[in-house]
């Protein structure tokens, strides 16, 4: 009689998680997934990288995923936070990671993160991202890190986008001469930065100088290929003659404001 009561509890213990599993598993079954902050790709192509397999279409599962770091791992995602709005939906913030410049090459613009990573290529240039003009041997994979047959041209291109979106500089286009010489275009003005491994202190003072230029909407050229703190720099402004503007002395991360130029 007592091996008998034992088995039936056994096989009520049994059934108790059973009925527990499947009414988790019904339950707290994902029916929605919710994404914010994402501009790559939409939001039903973001809620199928989030509902691959089996465990990521339960709440519970899901969830315990999240806190073991096993959630799909998204190369163009700096990080994601998760929330739960009710047993049957998640919710996802993402902060995606910026792409600072392009680069046009042969027909194609390539688009690319702060460490070379390659986010977006297209056939048509995007609206209102800087593109670093080159006829450089240039190749890619999707997520992988731009590559040039001259190493030197890419670590320039390299540092001046980092540089110009450190210091807000406002630019349009940058084109490369035969000596790999940076010329940048902004409006319309022109500014020859030379050839350099490090143009920090060139862009540091660029960035006071070039934004009185496009407030003042000045036409012309500036030449900062030899520029030295402290030194001075040369603008030829349209129709009137060069004329050499001292530069600013610049702070420890960015240059001060520049007296106007003529």
């Amino acid at each position: 009689m007592e091996k008998k009561r034992k088995k039936n509890t056994k096989w009520i213990v049994a059934g108790s998680i059973v009925a527990v599993l499947v009414f988790c598993v019904f339950f707290f079954r994902v029916k929605k997934v919710s994404v914010e902050g994402n501009t790559y790709y939409s939001q039903e192509k973001m809620a199928e990288m989030f509902q691959k397999n089996i465990l990521e279409k339960n709440l519970l599962t899901f969830w315990l995923m999240d806190k073991l770091s096993l959630t799909p791992k998204l190369p163009f995602v700096r990080e994601y936070e998760v929330a739960y709005p009710s047993p049957n939906e998640v919710h996802i913030k993402l902060y995606e990671k910026t792409i600072v410049a392009g680069i046009a090459y042969s027909g194609q613009y390539i688009y690319f993160e702060k460490d070379g990573m390659v986010l977006k290529s297209t056939s048509e240039p995007l609206d209102q991202i800087p593109l670093f003009e080159t006829d450089n041997l240039t190749t890619f994979s999707l997520y992988g890190p731009v590559e040039m047959e001259n190493d030197t041209l890419l670590g320039q291109i390299m540092n001046l986008a980092n540089l110009f979106q450190h210091y807000n500089v406002t630019w349009d286009k940058v084109v490369f001469t035969d000596s790999d010489e940076a010329v940048l275009y902004s409006a319309d003005i022109k500014v020859t930065l030379g050839k350099s491994d490090n143009y920090d202190e060139r862009v540091s003072a660029l960035s006071s100088i070039l934004g009185q230029m496009l407030k003042e909407k000045k036409k012309g050229e500036l030449d900062m290929s030899d520029y030295e703190v402290k030194g001075t720099v040369i603008f030829k402004q349209a129709g009137i003659p060069p004329v050499a503007t001292p530069s600013p002395t610049p702070a420890p991360e960015a240059a001060q404001a520049p007296s106007p130029v003529p």
